[in-house]
């Protein structure tokens, strides 16, 4: 069975659309679930969105509408863009799914009934940003983001998960296992929160539910509180796992985020899976580890200048303006121009200086002269080397040492570092080709044999630079795999088969163009009318004619009741038919909806509906069902669910 791999970005808060800080971490995770699909292991890649808390709250007050209808606007800006953008992701969770609900609810009745969870009352400083109390050491660091005008004062009633019982476990946890937070620099601030200048005690116990707002996950048996939204957003890894795959290997956070992904959510975890007997004063047990993530890996910042690209400081890069140059492109400057755990300022020219330089003079213009003498010198045929004078021995050595050098870097996560090595070689063959002079070889019938040496080496340096980024470019890797001969997909290569020396199997094809120079005076024109905000749309007005009128008596022969979901599954063989168990108050019906298309099974779990609840029965797909649920439709056909009043119950009549 091949070795699991299961990786994760941060569940995104959906109190805006997606930026380049969102794009940039989904694609890092991106191309490790990529690369580590051609190491051979078994990816799972979960992403998803964090949907309760005072922010939403709040966003949903001021427009007027419910949070749900709110998160239901903004969470499918995320998975839309990232199928988009051809991301790889096997599950995209939210945090308002039933599933997950009902784990928070569980893990917080089990903590509670181990004494890890407990109510008191709490009076300090809250951040509206981080949704989470601060001491006053944090204030400054807040302040020192530019995040202090989000702090204010709060006194209520708390659950509080006791934190400061883990102190030692998780210090054990940094000392023993450093590669659970990545760069190491980072790790050593995790340890300076902890415990301050290596001095214990610090550590306090951490404030899991709110009684101030009410759009979150209830509280167990005390309704009048709602879970804390790290408590709620941290086990969405865990509801949104695929069965077999725990604990991630990898979770990639941005550093704003690490304290609570390196100290609440192992302590959470800690605090799980330990068992009656263990002594938290002593050593935190090897099942224990084994049950944690093996690395929190945290990035830095995009910064515009010096300040760090956010909605709330209005400087947004928006990945409509990345994608402009195409995703590869994006793809490529994001992971070559991002050193892991620093920050990095964005320009536009800057980018747009790398994919002319590493894209369009580098690659793309030595896979073009590199087919197209294959072509002219060799009838499309790939020679094998036969002599070798001391430049091609020099970029034997170079090519050779390349690929492994380039997967180390992949494994310590020095991606930047990594694309640097690879596009090291690509400079090294440029200086090949100016130095061999093939051109000139090939009028001299003598030369033939070194002629055919270069020629084979520029293949095969490309043949290998197609396997090796193709986790980071994908889509201009496959353009050059088949302009190179090559048959399948690249993505399902394994670097494990990667033969350097390997013949040939087939001609070189016509070499595809695998990016254009950017003009930058126009792109940045381009770029200018992509920022202007979109002007507002009149609402268009094509719907259907009234249908023929009808009497009131008829009309009353409907019976509408208000119905609750309580199971739902698709059906087998259809993308559109969901099959429901719905409570109408006077009894339980089986229900098919044609709903498959605008939602997914478990966000209908606990909704209200209205269930014409006097249709005659219909099979579909076999399946009979006793009602059909009330529906708006758009232009398009896709279909609305009509939501009750919160208060209404099952078996209400609508009249």
């Amino acid at each position: 069975m091949p070795k699991r791999f299961f990786v994760t970005t941060p569940m995104y808060y959906v109190n805006d659309r997606p930026h380049i800080g969102h794009t940039y971490t989904t694609i890092l995770v991106d191309v490790l679930a990529r690369h580590h699909r051609m190491l051979g292991e078994a990816v799972y890649f979960l992403t998803g969105t964090d949907e309760h808390g005072q922010k939403i709250e709040k966003t949903a007050l001021e427009q007027g509408v419910k949070p749900q209808q709110l998160v239901d606007e903004v969470a499918p800006n995320f998975e839309s863009l990232w199928k988009q953008m051809g991301l790889t992701q096997d599950y995209f969770v939210r945090t308002t799914f039933q599933k997950h609900k009902d784990m928070v609810q569980r893990r917080f009745r089990e903590l509670s009934a181990r004494g890890d969870i407990y109510k008191a009352v709490y009076e300090g400083l809250y951040s509206v940003s981080d949704e989470a109390f601060v001491t006053e050491t944090q204030v400054k660091e807040l302040q020192a983001q530019g995040l202090g005008h989000t702090l204010t004062t709060l006194k209520e009633e708390s659950y509080f998960f006791r934190l400061s019982a883990y102190e030692n476990w998780l210090l054990q946890l940094y000392d023993r296992y450093p590669e659970f937070v990545r760069p190491e620099f980072r790790l050593n601030e995790v340890k300076q929160f902890v415990a301050p200048n290596g001095e214990r005690g610090h550590l306090q116990d951490l404030s899991i539910s709110r009684t101030s707002i009410t759009w979150g996950i209830a509280v167990p048996g005390d309704e009048a509180h709602v879970v804390y939204v790290w408590f709620d957003a941290l086990l969405s890894y865990m509801s949104g796992c695929k069965e077999g795959y725990w604990p991630p290997a990898v979770q990639v956070v941005g550093k704003d985020i690490l304290r609570f992904h390196a100290i609440y959510w192992p302590a959470f975890l800690m605090a799980m899976f330990r068992e009656d007997g263990d002594d938290l004063n002593g050593e935190l047990p090897d099942r224990v580890r084994q049950q944690l993530p093996k690395t929190i890996l945290a990035h830095g910042w995009w910064l515009m200048g010096d300040t760090k690209i956010s909605k709330s400081l209005g400087n947004i890069v928006r990945p409509k303006e990345l994608l402009h140059f195409g995703v590869d492109a994006a793809r490529f400057f994001l992971i070559r121009d991002m050193q892991i755990g620093h920050d990095r300022s964005f320009t536009f020219e800057g980018f747009m200086e790398r994919l002319n330089a590493d894209l369009a003079n580098g690659l793309g213009n030595l896979a073009s002269r590199s087919i197209s003498m294959l072509h002219k010198y060799r009838s499309s045929v790939v020679p094998a080397p036969a002599v070798w004078d001391e430049a091609d021995g020099e970029i034997r050595d170079l090519i050779g040492k390349t690929a492994p050098e380039y997967l180390a870097k992949m494994e310590q996560n020095n991606f930047s570092g990594a694309l640097e090595c690879l596009w090291g070689m690509l400079r090294g063959l440029d200086g090949y080709i100016v130095k061999s002079e093939p051109w000139n070889l090939a009028k001299d019938e003598s030369k033939a044999a070194k002629l055919d040496t270069v020629l084979a080496q520029l293949y095969r340096a490309l043949r290998m630079t197609a396997l090796l980024a193709a986790p980071v470019i994908p889509q201009m890797c496959q353009l050059l795999w088949e302009s190179l001969g090559l048959s399948g997909k690249v993505e399902k290569q394994r670097f494990s088969d990667l033969n350097i020396e390997e013949p040939a199997p087939c001609p070189v094809k016509d070499a595809k163009p695998l990016f254009a120079r950017i003009d930058k005076d126009s792109a940045i024109a381009e770029i200018e009318t992509l920022q202007q905000p979109d002007a507002p749309q009149p609402p268009k007005l094509d719907v259907p004619e009234l249908r023929e009128t009808t009497d009131y008596d008829t009309f009353c022969k409907t019976d509408l009741r208000i119905g609750k979901i309580l199971e739902a599954q698709r059906v087998p063989k259809s993308d559109k038919l969901i099959k429901m168990k719905v409570d109408i108050g006077l009894e339980t019906r089986t229900i098919v909806g044609g709903i498959g298309k605008a939602y997914e099974p478990e966000q209908l779990i606990g909704r209200s509906v209205v269930v014409v609840a006097n249709l005659a029965p219909r099979k579909l797909m076999g399946i009979e069902s006793h009602g059909m649920l009330l529906c708006a439709s758009d232009n398009a056909s896709k279909p609305y669910l009509i939501t009750p009043a919160d208060d209404a119950m099952p078996g209400f009549i609508v009249k």
